[in-house]
This record gives C-alpha cells, structure tokens and sequence, in this order.
C-alpha cells in the first residue's frame, strides 16, 4: 500500500527526502546529485537524530519514476496538530508520531484535525488541569481526550445534539485507558463551569459527584468480570460496551443553563463466554476468578472451597491450587504483567459494595463454575452403545477438601444452589419430546411421549460447558442490570434529555499464528468493519460529498477575460482535476456485505446450514467456498488448509478464520432441561431472567441466531450513532511487547492506514477546511458599500464573491467557490480576514468602482460569449440540418435501389419455378415412355382420388387420349344396366320433384330470412362506413394539424431567421452608428480645433494691426514733426531769404521763381502726407471693423456650431437607445420564437 500524494514537481540538491523501503517502511536521505530532467537522483541515508549522512552507507543512483521521493518536514519540528505540517504523508506522520511519544515528557497524543491520535504510552502520563481546558479555547487546548471530551460536551450544549466519542484500534492499544480518562473527565465537567455559592448548587454538585463516583466504580467490576489477558494487551476488554452519560439543563445564577450529569447506562455487546471453557494458550481467563484465588481471604477460600487453607506454613502455592481447575490451567497462564490480582479483588469487592451487589452469591458462583469445570467423564459400554458416566472419585489427589468430604459434582451443586441428580441428569442424558407444542400448555403437555437418550462423553462435557457459559453469561447479565440500576438512567426522558455516548469496543484481532481465530474474532471483527465504515462516511465520504455538491471541483471564472481564444493562461480557469484523481478512500462496503448481508453472506449461510438436519461446520465450509469463491474480500485459502479454514479480506488485512465449532456457537439455542436446571437454583441472580435488563440472550430461545443478533445490534448502534455528532478517538499500539521504550514504525504505519487516518490526512491536505457562506458576505457588505451596490449584483452571493475575490487579487490555487459557500485550503486564514474586512485595505468608494468596473466588463465578456456561442449554435444547427437532409436522400436513393433488386430477385424467382416445373414434366414423361400400363395405373390412381392437386393436374391433360380410350371401353358394360337405370331413374326423378318441391319452400323461407340478415348487415356496413368515415376524418384533422404545425414552424424558422437577420441588420446599424459617432465626434474636435486656432490667429492678427497702427501713428507723428521742422526750418530760410532778397533781388531775379516751385512742391507734398495719414487712419479703422464683425461671425458660428454637435449627441444618444430598446426587444423576441421553437419541435417529435 503506496501513499497517494504527489511527488514535488522540483527537486532540489541539499534536501532531505522520505523513500519508501518496503511496504511499511521509510528511510530518510538527502539529494546529492541529480540529472538535467530530475528522473536520475543520488540518495544519501541520513541521520535523523543529526540530519547528516550515516557513514556506512553508500549513496544509491535511483530512478524518481521507480522509486518517488517525498519532502521532509524539519528534523526539529514537533507539531501537536499535524495538519499544520508543512508536508503531510505517511512518512511524515509516523515521524510526528514517533518525535512525540519519545519525547522526554511523553506526548502520547496528536490531533488530525477533528481526530485524536492517542499512542499507547505504555506508563502513567500526568493529565491536564481540568480547569484549564475549561477556561481554555479548543483550539488553545493541547491534544487530549480531555478536549475531545470538553468539545463533545460545549457541542451539546450550543447546537443541542446529542454526542458521541468513538475509540477504537486494535487491542492493547489503550482503549479501555482512553475510555476511563474521558469518563473521569465527563462526570466532573458541570461542576466545573460554577462556583456552588448556594445550597441549591452544592446539593446538584453533590449529587452529582455520587453519580459519577458510582459510573467509576462501575469500571472494576466491568474489567473484573469483562476483561482478561490476551497476547496483545494484559487487560483486554472481552466485551464492548457504549456508555451514555445523561445531562439534564438546570439553570444558574446567570440565566444561562448548566448541563448536569443525572443518570447514566451501560449496553454491553458479544461477551466472549467461550474464553470460560476454552481459553487459549498463553492467555488467561476473565480476571475474576485470579482476582478470587489471589484475594487472600483464607476463610472466604474455605468457604468456597477452593483451598483448604492456602497460607498455611509448608504449604502449597496458591498457584499450585489454580493448576488444580480446568478451566484456568489449560492456557498454562496464570500471571499478567502489570495486573495486581490482589489489588484489583480489593477494588472488586468496594465496587460490588459501592454499587450494592451481594457479595456472597456472586463469589459462591464463580466457586461453583471452577469447580463445575473439573467434572470428568467416563466412557461405559451400555445397550445404547458407549455412554458417558460421572467418574466415581476425584483424581486430584491433592484436594483432600474434596477427596475427603464429596465429590465434584456435589461441591459445584452446593456452590450453586443446584441438584446434583438433576446437574447429572442434565449433562448425561437428553430428553427429547415426540410434541413440538408452544404457548402455556408447554410445560404440561411435554411431559408427555418424553424419552431419554444417553449423551457420549463428548456430548456430557459440552453440556458442562455449556451450562457453565450460560452461568457465567446470567451473572454478567445480572450485574449489568444492578449497575444499570445504581446509574439513575432516566428511561422515560431519554428521547428528551442530552446525552454523550462513549463506545469503547474490541479492536480489531488476528492471533494467527499463535492461536487460531475462531466464531468470537469473527464478531468482533464484524464490528470494526462497522466502525470503521462509519468512520469513513462521518469523516471521509461526508467531505467528499460536501465537495462534490458545492461543485468545487467545476470550472471557475474568477479574472474577467473572453472565454475563447488560446490566452487560457491568463482567464483564471482552474480546472477540476479528472474523476480519478479525486481523493480516493478504502471502501468497505463489499467486506460488510459479505459477511452480512441479508441473504447473500457468512452469517446468513450460517444461519440456514444450522437449521438443517445433520448441520456440520464441514457443511458450512463446503458452502462458503462454492458461494464466496469469486468474491473479491473471500481470497481462497492454499489448499491444504481449505480443509478447515475461510479467510476474508478486511480493511486491515487478510484473517484467516478456523471453521471448528461456528455452528455449535452460532445456535443461540438452548436445552429446555438447561433452562429448568437454572430456575431450580435457590441463588436469586441465577433464577433472573435476563429478558427485562439485557439485550443478550441466555435462557430462552430467542428469534435468531448469535451472528444475526449481533449484526442486528450492531445496525441499531450503527444507526444510533449517527444521529448524533462523533467525535474518533483512534488509539495506536506502539509495540507489540508492549515495551515502554519501543516505538515500532512499521507496526504504527500499518495501523494508521488501517484505521483510516492516512486517508483523512490526505483529504486534508487537498481539503478545504476554512469556509465562509455567500449570505454571510451579503449581509456584511450590503452594510459597508450600501445597497444599490449589492442590487447590481442582482443579489447573486457567488458572483459577488467571485468579483470581490478578483478586485482583492487573491490567487485562483488558494480557494475554490462553492454553490452557497467559499472554500479556502489550508492555511489560508489571512485571505479570510482580507475577504471579510476588505474596506480596511481598500477605501469604499474604490472599492465599489472597482467591483462596478469588474461587473461591467463581465457582463460584456459574457454579452460578447454569447454572441459566439449564438453564432456557434447556428453554424451547427445548419449542419444538423443538412445532415439530416443528406441521410433522407440517401434513404430515399436506397429504397429505390432495394426496389429494383427485389423486382430482380422475385423475375428470377419466377422463371426458376417455371423451369423447375417444366424439368419435372419432362423428366415424367420421359420416365413413362414405352409403359402404358404404368400410365394406366397412374391414370386409374387419378382417377380414385376425389380431387387432385393443383400441381398435379397436368398429368390429366397428358393422359387424356387413354381417357377416351378407357371410356369407349367402359360403353360396352354399360349399354346391359341403362334399361335398369332407366326404370330406376324414372323412380328417382319422382322423388326428386317431391325433393325440388320441398327445396323450393325452403328456398323461399331461407330468402326471406336472408334479406332480414341482409338488412342487418347492410346496417352495419353503413355504421362502419360511417365511423371510418369519421376516422378518416379524425386523421385527415391530425394530418391537417401536424401540417399546420410543421407549416408553423417553418413559418417560425423564417420568422427566427427573419429575425435574426434583422439582428444582423441592427448590430450593424448599430455599430455603423457607433463609428459615425466615432467619426462625428473627432470631426467635432477636430472643427472646434480649428475654430480655436482660428480665432487664436485672428485675435493675434488683431494684435499685429494695432501695434502696425500705433506703429503708423508713431511714424506720422514724426513725419509731422519733420515737416515741422522743415517748415520752421524753409520759414527760417525764407526769412533770411526775405532780409537778404534787397541786396539779392537784383543778383537773383532769376531763383524766385524756382523758389515758388520749390514752395508749391512742399506744400502739395505736405498736402500728401496729410492725405496719406487720412487714409491711413481710415483704413485701419475699416480693418478693425471688418475684424471685429468677423470676430463676431465667428463667434456665432461657434456658438451654433457646438449647439448643433450638442443636438447631434443628443439625437445620437436616442437614437443608441432606441437602438437598444430594439435590440432587447429582437433579443426577447428572438428568445420566445426559439421557445416556440421547441415547443414545435418537441410538438413535432411527439
């Protein structure tokens, strides 16, 4: 058996790694070296106390495809939950487990999650504080049954259901141990939640304190009369036992109710009473009868007569006295390591007094049963063949208590309460009745046609131990009755008050090859099938199916992306992994149902071979292997030991099983002489009946055999179960020789995949185990970002979630959404906090921008997915049809071609037959050429036959001239009788008139009654004509129907198509729209643009002209200015002129003229300047007014501009919507139409 989880996919050199070394083991090594593609590694052993290389042992070359290796956790790493270790396998867990228990201070126990691991510590470990685990969170609580007891207990209290504490594991784990602790812990625990201020609660505190001490001293005397040394454990439990403490509310000071322990019980299940007669070697019998011989009660000894006085100087040893009894010196064991007989008869004898048990009878017969076990027998020849007789003496010599004063069977009589006569006659003779009578008249009326059969020697010791079992099975039966009593269970308010159920039960056992396991190791291994079952449903199969209904294991579309196209890494599409890959478990179904189901099975065999004559355990064996040979959990056994041996393969292993006596036990049927011997005793608990206190039965014949009632016992326990709350407590035997200094790896290993505890580590590790629900998320967000939020959600947990879980950008591998819960693995418990306090890390208002962002582009990723899936869904739709267009015509062209070759085979049929026929004819005729007399003959033959086959009629044809012949022949013998004939006929044709006559009147009366039947049937013919007319029309309307209706739904085809195209058409229009708007709206910002540049230029050329005018003006004032001064300056001149021209004039007559055209040049070239300035200034004020009125031109074109772009927009923006409205309404359209469609199509199919 390998571990199921996965190599790593990395090796890394330096590591250290597991390597399985044979099916129960693991060596730890390192990686030394390793090839490019990590399928060749060199391992090194290493040291697990040091964690460096053992010196002598080489380094190994393996292949990791042959040999995988598993991670190590860290040498020091000591985990007391081992689900918080960093790898979780096999290796891993045994090594947790091994760190643990060889620890200084012996940590025996280790949580799996909700499962305790409790490893024998094989010494006294000091227990917790109580008020600790009390005060303490579970989960701040170290692993004990203490807390497995406290979160059985604050389970009932808070979600008021009823618990159970299941401990199981194979024998000498420490069940019994578990068991104490956890009662210890439960009887003290209401008293631990208040301090008793008042009398009401010290006297509840009291009260209770007596109940839990009486369930405690409950457990000596279980142990005493229950358990007994076996190979495995010193103090094995022989029984099973579910103990159900009672709680009963009462109310505190606090107003908050207190769960008290008021009564408890005790079911017991399976006493092996077999180990009282036949115990197996090296084993001891049940604890009791040591526990007496050892007690040091010389008197009491006397009394019983066991020892005459065993502590007498010079004397014998008491262990010599016990070699005297048969039923304790078979085993040759007396002692048990670690058991105090005397100590233990101590705590019996206070329990007994404790609980008020006598005493006196209870010892009297456990004195008696030992001394009823060494009675013997001898063989006697008598008429009825060789008989047992009782021996005459003792031939225990050393016994002069015995020897001396009476026999065996008088001192086993006495002790008690019996008849020896009757004790005799009932193991020496059996009675047996001719009557099979019931109800009360059996006690009278078997008294008669009695006759009594003397038993052989092999019958007579059968009958002692038989009824020595069912004395010892009587009195266990009574002290559960007594304790129950002692207990104070509440009966009539069990369905009402709370309770918690501790099952402590056999564990699982195979004594091969010491011993042989029988009928009882059979049983008790039925029952840990039956645990182990439910084990597997409540922890294995429940998580299993928690997962598969959430649908964790579904495709899950966390980040937003098109889900199509190759990018499939970046969707966020984690895949389930396939079916095989999911968390597998051992199932042992087929196992139970093998052996015991109802009809099919070991139990039911059983049971119908011992009801036949003449049943034998052979019998039964023969049967068991023609039936189960095949079965899967019934391997064959080698075939020198099919002979006597079955085995079955259970969940931990294959047992076999030795097939002596399983019938005798299996009978739950006794003796009435049996019966009538135990209500003759004069001692009480013998003459009890055990039908009102016990479930097993002893004195009567109870419906059903031993295998069938238990198997019926354990489906009520089964069932019990299972309605309440488990909680697994699973107990590993650290060694077998139950060394305190011996952790045995592989033995552990073994039985930590046996118990299902590796299978439930692996479904933890790939489980889920922190989980939040969608509601939850709902309400706490609905009050951080508001409600009109959460509606765009539609009110839909997962998808909001799923859209939280992506703004929060948390990695698609770390959880998994269910369908009304979130999953997250393990150790992702800050994703949690981050998910529920998300408005810690992100502001609300971003948040909800985000998730807003994340739900539109969902919706337009999943607008856009099914557009393609539309357009996939019509692709394929047209090739269906075409499809199915091809496969008609090519039927049609087939019909045809079967046509024509039928008419082919039936022509050549035809012409076959007329061949054949006219073959024989001639085969015939040639036959009889050259014979008339065969013709004659077979013409005469024709003739005598009073018809002649159809085939046959063309030999009449053939023979015909001979016919002729043979007729003018006959003429010549008929001419002599014509006369006669003649007279003859006259006579006749007399009577033949008279007969004509009488037919004619007949005739008539028969046609008159003809044309009534006529007229009758001509009525009915009308009425039928009628109804298929009716029925033609019936069918003509459903012809008309389905026409119309086909019509219909081409006509809805067309529409749908009709529609779609128009879908087409308005997605186009639609996304033309959208590129006109597109376009509209940058031809809009490009105009805009423009206009702005625009009046930007002209507003700087406005700027240019008045600096060119102020420029103008500038450059005028001082051409002004100048002329100015060439006016001062000519004025000047002139002047000088005119003070000059007296003494010039007569020198420059000649210059005044040229000096009035100079003048005339200066004042036409002033008048210029001025004219030009005139202009000037005009022309710039038309330029600033032709500037300004387009300015303003501008400015209103702007202006409409942007008002026509608003109307457009807004003319767009209806005319999206409109085309929105359309679309939805195509889109609605569309969706009834493909309603229609189905529904015509289903229509049309039906």
């Amino acid at each position: 058996m390998t571990t199921n989880v996965l190599m790593p996919s990395k090796l890394r050199i330096g590591d250290l790694y597991w390597r399985q070394d044979g099916p129960s083991n693991w060596l730890l090594g390192q990686v030394l070296a390793l090839n490019s593609n990590d399928e060749t590694v060199t391992f090194g052993v290493v040291d697990e106390a040091t964690g460096k290389l053992t010196p002598n042992t080489p380094p190994q070359v393996l292949q990791t495809t042959q040999y995988p290796l598993f991670p190590a956790n860290p040498l020091n790493m000591n985990c007391a939950d081992m689900t918080a270790l960093r790898y979780l396998h096999e290796a891993a867990l045994v090594k947790n487990l091994y760190d643990r228990w060889m620890a200084s201070d012996r940590q025996p126990y280790s949580a799996m999650s909700n499962v305790l691991i409790a490893v024998n510590p094989l010494r006294q470990v000091k227990n917790p504080d109580k008020q600790l685990i009390v005060a303490q969170a579970l989960d701040k609580s170290p692993p004990h049954p203490y807390q497995v007891a406290e979160n059985a207990y604050r389970q009932m209290r808070t979600i008021k259901q009823n618990q159970s504490i299941i401990i199981s594991g194979e024998s000498g784990a420490g069940k019994t141990e578990t068991s104490k602790i956890i009662l210890d812990y439960l009887t003290d625990r209401s008293s631990l939640d208040t301090k008793h201020n008042g009398s009401p609660e010290e006297e509840h505190a009291i009260l209770e304190h007596a109940l839990g001490d009486r369930l405690m001293e409950t457990i000596p005397i279980l142990e005493s009369f229950g358990n007994a040394k076996t190979h495995r454990n010193h103090n094995s439990s022989r029984f099973g036992k579910y103990m159900r403490l009672q709680f009963t509310p009462t109310e505190n000071g606090n107003d908050s109710a207190v769960l008290r322990l008021t009564g408890a019980s005790i079911d017991t299940y399976l006493l092996e009473k077999s180990r009282l007669v036949m115990t197996p070697e090296g084993e001891r019998n049940f604890h009791v009868f040591y526990e007496l011989m050892r007690s040091g009660n010389s008197a009491l000894l006397q009394k019983l007569k066991l020892v005459p006085n065993p502590y007498e100087q010079g004397g014998k040893k008491i262990e010599d006295w016990m070699n005297t009894y048969r039923y304790l010196n078979r085993s040759q064991c007396l002692d048990a390591e670690m058991i105090d007989d005397r100590i233990n008869y101590q705590r019996l004898v206070s329990a007994l007094d404790y609980v008020g048990i006598d005493t006196d009878e209870l010892f009297r017969t456990m004195a008696g049963l030992l001394h009823l076990g060494n009675i013997e027998f001898d063989e006697e020849d008598t008429i009825e063949g060789l008989t047992a007789v009782l021996r005459p003496t003792n031939t225990n010599a050393d016994s002069p208590e015995v020897t001396n004063h009476s026999s065996v069977l008088e001192i086993a009589a006495e002790l008690l309460g019996l008849n020896s006569d009757e004790l005799m006659n009932v193991m020496l003779s059996k009675k047996i009745s001719r009557q099979n009578s019931s109800g009360g008249e059996r006690l009278i009326r078997r008294q008669f046609s009695v006759y009594v059969v003397k038993k052989d020697v092999k019958q007579a010791n059968y009958s002692r131990d038989t009824i020595a079992k069912m004395i010892y099975e009587q009195v266990f039966a009574g002290l559960m009755r007594h304790i129950t009593d002692a207990l104070e269970y509440n009966m009539e308010m069990k369905d009402d008050l709370p309770y918690i159920g501790v099952l402590d039960i056999f564990g699982f056992e195979d004594f091969e090859p010491r011993n042989r396991n029988s009928f009882e190791q059979l049983l008790i291994n039925y029952a840990n099938e039956t645990l182990q079952s439910m084990f597997n449903e409540c922890i294995l199969k429940a998580e299993q199916e928690l997962y598969e209904a959430e649908n964790i294991y579904s495709p899950q579309r966390v980040n937003v992306g098109f889900a199509f196209g190759k990018a499939e890494g970046k969707l966020g599409l984690p895949y389930a992994p396939p079916p095989e890959q999911l968390m597998p478990y051992v199932d042992n179904h087929e196992c139970l149902s093998l052996m015991a189901d109802r009809h099919d099975s070991i139990f039911s065999m059983m049971d119908t071979v011992g009801k036949l004559a003449g049943a034998s355990d052979k019998k039964l064996l023969d049967k068991l292997h023609a039936a189960f040979k095949k079965h899967s959990c019934y391997p064959m056994p080698h075939p020198k030991d099919a002979i006597n041996t079955f085995c079955i393969k259970h969940y931990a292993g294959i047992v076999s099983y030795r097939i002596d006596e399983f019938i005798d036990k299996n009978n739950n049927v006794t003796s009435m002489q049996f019966e009538d011997l135990m209500m003759s005793s004069t001692l009480k608990i013998l003459r009890c009946s055990t039908s009102a206190g016990s479930d097993m039965p002893v004195l009567t014949k109870t419906p059903g055999s031993i295998s069938s009632t238990f198997s019926k016992q354990m489906k009520g326990l089964t069932q019990e179960l299972q309605s309440t709350r488990c909680n697994f407590i699973r107990c590993i035997k650290p060694n077998s020789k139950m060394d305190d200094k011996v952790f045995d790896r592989e033995s552990v290993l073994t039985q930590l995949r046996c118990s299902g505890t590796v299978e439930a580590s692996h479904v933890l590790q790939v489980g889920l185990p922190n989980r939040v629900s969608y509601h939850e998320l709902l309400s706490i967000y609905t009050e951080k970002l508001g409600q009109p939020l959460i509606s765009k959600f539609k009110e839909d947990g997962r998808f909001f979630t799923q859209a939280l879980c992506a703004v929060l950008g948390f990695s698609t591998e770390a959880f998994r959404l269910g369908e009304s819960r979130l999953f997250f693995k393990a150790n992702q418990v800050d994703l949690l906090d981050r998910l529920l306090s998300a408005t810690d890390l992100i502001p609300a208002d971003d948040l909800s921008k985000k998730l807003t962002h994340y739900l539109a582009r969902s919706r337009w990723v999943s607008a856009a997915t099914k557009v393609c899936v539309l357009a996939h869904f019509e692709k394929l739709y047209a090739a269906s049809r075409k499809r199915q267009h091809a496969i008609v015509l090519q039927c049609f062209v087939r019909q045809v071609l079967a046509r024509i070759m039928l008419k082919k085979l039936r022509k050549r049929a035809r012409v076959a037959s007329l061949w054949n026929k006219f073959r024989e004819r001639l085969v015939v005729q040639s036959s009889f050429n050259g014979c008339k007399e065969d013709k004659l003959t077979l013409l005469q033959a024709l003739m005598v036959q009073p018809s002649v086959q159809t085939s046959s009629k063309w030999l009449l044809t053939w023979l015909q001239p001979m016919q002729r012949a043979m007729y003018i022949q006959k003429l010549g013998r008929n001419a002599c009788i014509t006369y006669i004939c003649k007279r003859a006929f006259i006579e006749l044709l007399e009577q033949v008139r008279e007969k004509r006559a009488t037919v004619q009147l007949q005739s008539q009366v028969r046609r008159y009654l003809a044309a009534k039947q006529v007229e009758v049937v001509r009525k009915k013919l009308n009425a039928q004509k009628n109804w298929r007319r009716v029925r033609l029309m019936w069918k003509a309307s459903i012809c008309f129907n389905a026409l119309y209706k086909r019509a219909h739904l081409v006509n809805l085809e067309r529409e749908n198509t009709r529609i779609v195209e128009e879908n087409k058409t308005l997605s186009t229009e639609l996304t033309a729209s959208k590129v006109a708007y597109d376009e509209l709206k940058v031809s809009m910002k490009a105009n805009i643009e423009a206009l702005e540049n625009k009046l930007g230029e002209s507003e700087t050329q406005y700027t240019h002209l008045e600096q060119a005018l102020a420029n103008k003006d500038l450059e005028v004032h001082e051409l002004l200015a100048k002329k100015d001064t060439e006016i001062e300056d000519l004025e000047e001149k002139l002047a000088d002129a005119d003070t000059t021209l007296e003494w010039t004039i007569s020198k420059k007559d000649t210059t005044i003229t040229t000096l009035q055209a100079q003048l005339a040049e200066i004042s036409a070239t002033l008048a210029a300047l001025q004219a030009q300035h005139t202009a000037c200034a005009d022309t710039l004020n038309t330029t600033l007014a032709c500037h300004a009125e387009e300015k303003s031109k501008l400015q209103l074109e702007f202006n409409a501009t942007i008002e026509q772009y608003n109307s457009q927009i807004s003319a767009f923006k209806m005319q999206t919507t409109a085309l929105n409205e359309k679309l939805t309404s195509a889109e609605a359209q569309r969706t009834a139409l493909e309603h229609q469609l189905q529904e015509a199509t289903a229509a049309r199919e039906a």
